[in-house]
């Protein structure tokens, strides 16, 4: 599937393409947390006018012949003769060759508050750590720090590169712990439900944002990961393919 982010026929100078993971039909946008950092990124860019840009996803299990000339995993930028696929060759490219808007932030504050909560979910539901007491510190954590700033997001009122990493961290850690832990973020943590809220009312984030069972999917076949129960499959309809769901609503 490609995706046309306001882009032109004619290829300018400031087109990009990025590619990357699909689907479990194949063609629909999978989940990846990267991939959808990269995607807000040029988004962000270009509806600024910054750029111009196709996002095309790629079935890794039959990439395509074309694709298997430019890299062997996902994501990957595309600009001109320029392919990156290092994470942060690929921000610090953005950065130097499309810096309007700039999301470069410099609260050390907000960036080390987000530094382990990933580390802590990803040890919770893969079961290296059995309770949840790890990832809810790292949630209050975050939580206390958006309580205390007056801004939509982490470093101000509009995206920058922390929120286009934390904002796909924490949609994987409220879809996948729901499903395979029955894990809730708790609705008392006002300012982290704030932070989500304001996300989803962003077309940037919610264009970009995989689908639950998508999410489900990827954490499904990780062979750390719990198996899902019948129930949870029925639900999230990991054995077939049901209407895509968004978990995009916040507790009042």
């Amino acid at each position: 599937m490609s995706v046309n982010g306001d882009s032109q026929n004619s290829m300018p100078t400031n087109h990009v393409e990025l590619y990357i993971r699909a689907g479990k039909d194949g063609e629909c946008l999978g989940a990846c947390i990267n991939c959808q950092r990269f995607y807000m990124i040029l988004d962000r860019k270009g509806k600024a006018g910054e750029l111009t840009f196709d996002v095309i996803t790629i079935n890794m299990a039959r990439p395509p012949a074309e694709f298997k000339k430019l890299a062997n995993r996902l994501p990957v930028l595309k600009h001109g003769d320029e392919i990156l696929s290092d994470n942060d060759e690929i921000v610090q490219y953005l950065d130097e060759n499309f810096p309007y808007p700039s999301l470069r932030y410099d609260n050390m504050l907000a960036h080390s508050v987000c530094l382990d909560i990933f580390s802590k979910f990803s040890f919770y539901i893969k079961q290296v750590s059995h309770g949840p007491e790890n990832l809810l510190k790292e949630l209050q954590a975050i939580n206390d720090y958006l309580e205390g700033v007056d801004s939509l997001y982490l470093c101000g009122n509009e995206l920058k590169h922390l929120d286009c990493l934390m904002l796909p961290k924490l949609q994987h850690i409220r879809v996948a712990a729901k499903a395979f832990k029955n894990f809730d973020i708790p609705a008392d943590m006002v300012g982290l439900w704030n932070y989500l809220k304001n996300a989803y009312a962003n077309d940037t984030f919610r264009k970009s944002c995989p689908s639950d069972q998508e999410i489900v999917h990827f954490w499904e076949s990780k062979p750390e990961t719990p198996k899902l129960s019948e129930e949870k499959k029925r639900e999230y309809g990991t054995d077939g393919y049901a209407e895509p769901k968004f978990s995009f609503d916040v507790p009042l």
